[in-house]
């Protein structure tokens, strides 16, 4: 059934927000303009806290749907997320101040917007991302085509939504080494580990002994193919540095220490 609530307005980056509910959990009251502070949006004393919090709900500005797994970070801070089911986020433990809320999402253009919060305050907010066109790279094939073609076509639609590291195969043919694991280690927030001489790529976020998956032509594999692998066999590597990043094709039991996708040139 249509709900009656009024369409949400349109913001642009580093605009103030506006706050029209007062949200604790997944419940939320509707909350009186502040006169004093009409500019800044709505706001209110969080109760039983020392500290302020921000709640957020997201959707798409063309539909009002919700956009899930999108990335939410506030600048400069540590505070990062990502939205649920139905589009909401929260940080908490805030202390005053003013934040830039930054929000990425597959498929829509990023959004930035400024949080003045005060001491003992939680600020409520509707955000919407703009939808962006997708284009395909041009692919020229004859009849189907092989499957090669088609999971890196695959691979540069995810390498065109800004999400992850990407390698090409010029940048692996540029590097010129003689071990994968060696470019892989390029990578900002990779770093390689030896252990007994085998040295294989870690996540630099990843607690000691948490690994990443890998992927090989798109089947789960192990870090062996990491090792042995040539670089000049290779035609792509995709690296999700946390399950915040990682798209759902990847998603695995072991994907919150990151994930590995390789490409060969040679896949079937």
């Amino acid at each position: 059934m249509a709900t009656n609530r009024p369409p949400l307005p349109r913001f642009r980056a580093a605009l103030p927000l506006g706050f029209p509910y007062l949200c604790l959990g997944y419940l939320c009251l509707s909350v009186a303009p502040a006169a004093a502070n009409a500019g800044l949006g709505q706001e209110a004393a969080a109760p039983h806290t020392d500290s302020s919090a921000i709640i957020g709900e997201l959707e798409a500005e063309d539909t009002h749907e919700p956009i899930r797994r999108a990335q939410v970070y506030l600048a400069g801070t540590a505070f990062a997320t990502t939205t649920d089911s139905v589009g909401r986020f929260a940080f908490s433990d805030l202390d005053a101040g003013v934040f830039m809320i930054e929000i990425r999402a597959v498929g829509f253009a990023p959004g930035t917007w400024r949080a003045p919060l005060k001491a003992h305050q939680v600020l409520t907010h509707h955000f919407e991302l703009e939808r962006l066109p997708y284009e395909l790279p041009e692919v020229v094939v004859k009849g189907k085509g092989p499957l090669s073609v088609r999971r890196f076509a695959d691979f540069e639609r995810r390498r065109q939504s800004g999400l992850g590291a990407f390698l090409t195969q010029e940048r692996i043919e540029r590097a010129n080494t003689a071990s994968l694991v060696d470019v892989l280690a390029t990578v900002r927030g990779v770093k390689q580990v030896c252990i007994s001489n085998e040295c294989v790529a870690k996540m630099v976020r990843s607690p000691p002994g948490c690994y990443p998956q890998y992927y090989l032509d798109g089947n789960e594999s192990s870090s062996y193919f990491a090792r042995l692998t040539p670089p000049q066999d290779v035609k792509g590597v995709e690296i999700y540095r946390g399950s915040s990043e990682t798209p759902g094709e990847f998603q695995g039991s072991n994907s919150g220490c990151g994930v590995i996708a390789i490409w060969t040139k040679s896949a079937p």
